[in-house]
C-alpha cells in the first residue's frame, strides 16, 4: 500500500503530461475559427504561434491543485494571415480567428 500513496502524492503534485485540449475548428466568411476549451488558464500562461498552415496553442494551469500543460498544433484548412490572428480568452473558453491569406498575383518579367 505504501507505493499506492506515494505515487498518488507525487501524481497530484507534480507536472502531468501534455494534454490534449478539446477544440472544434470550422471555416466561415471570416476565415478560420477556433473554439479550445482551456480551463483554469489566465492570458499570462498562454501562448499562440501562427503560420501560414498551422496554429500552435500552449498552455499551463492549475486544474484541481495539479499542475495542468496543454499543447495542440492545429493544420488549418485553409491557408490563414499569420498577421491578422486574432484570439480572446473569456472563462476558460479559447477563440482563435485567422482570416484567410490573400491571394496576389505579380507581375512575371518575360525573358
Amino acid at each position: 500500500m505504501g507505493w499506492f500513496y506515494r505515487e498518488v502524492r507525487w501524481g497530484y503534485f507534480s507536472v502531468r503530461d501534455v494534454e490534449e485540449p478539446l477544440h472544434e475548428v470550422k471555416v466561415t466568411k471570416e476565415g478560420v475559427v477556433i473554439t479550445m476549451d482551456l480551463p483554469g488558464v489566465r492570458k499570462e500562461e498562454l501562448v499562440i504561434s501562427a503560420s501560414e498552415d498551422a496554429i500552435l496553442v500552449e498552455a499551463m494551469s492549475k486544474v484541481g491543485g495539479a499542475t495542468v500543460r496543454y499543447r495542440k498544433l492545429i493544420r488549418t484548412p485553409i491557408p490563414i494571415d499569420p498577421d491578422r490572428v486574432v484570439a480572446r480568452l473569456t472563462n476558460g473558453i479559447l477563440q482563435i480567428v485567422a482570416p484567410p491569406k490573400e491571394v496576389g498575383f505579380r507581375k512575371v518579367k518575360v525573358e
